[in-house]
């Protein structure tokens, strides 16, 4: 696995939610889970081609999804705002392996902060770290995600794993993880997904 880049705390709506196929109604885009920016307000640019894919699928469907029905925005796709998760930076490299001649596949990983307008307690902060990891190939199945998921939690002696598929707007299909570690209390929770490109 290499390091992935990750330099970027501010992130435009289209990157951190659009190319995700988060839809733009979503309650997680409000301000009541994400810090927008006033200044500056809206990413400059964003890549013309790609951004009028997204819309489509978003409005519209494609490759067997019927898509929102709803109305895409282009005001809603260039709000900047501080990245609610690390996978925008993993949207952003699916991208640029996408814009290659030739596929090479590849791994990645990210450790680094995001920033979620939570209300603080004993186990919630406004920054956290998020671990990411994205692996690309050709003939990928559920399994391989699992095994990459059950080998990362072992590298950290967490070996009690259960998994349950779940839901996420980016990733087909979805996991979650979860663990309970003898001497520490409460439950790890982990999740995983295919992207499909």
């Amino acid at each position: 696995f290499s390091e992935m880049p990750t330099d970027n705390f501010v992130e435009s709506s289209f990157w951190n939610f659009d190319a995700l196929f988060q839809p733009q109604q979503h309650p997680a885009r409000d301000q009541h889970d994400t810090f927008f920016l006033q200044d500056p307000a809206e990413a400059p640019q964003l890549p013309p081609g790609y951004m009028g894919k997204v819309k489509k699928i978003h409005s519209q469907g494609g490759y067997g999804s019927q898509g929102y029905k709803s109305e895409w925005r282009l005001e809603e796709a260039r709000k900047n705002l501080l990245r609610t998760h690390t996978t925008a930076a993993s949207a952003r490299l699916l991208y640029r392996l996408a814009q290659q001649e030739k596929f090479t596949p590849l791994r990645c990983f990210s450790i680094d902060r995001v920033f979620r307008n939570e209300s603080l307690d004993a186990t919630h902060l406004a920054e956290f770290h998020q671990v990411e990891g994205l692996v690309a190939d050709r003939g990928l199945t559920l399994g391989h995600l699992m095994g990459t998921l059950r080998q990362f939690f072992s590298k950290l002696g967490i070996t009690q794993l259960r998994f349950k598929p779940a839901y996420n707007p980016y990733t087909e299909p979805s996991m979650e993880v979860f663990s309970y570690h003898e001497g520490e209390e409460g439950v790890l929770e982990g999740r995983g997904g295919l992207y499909r490109i």
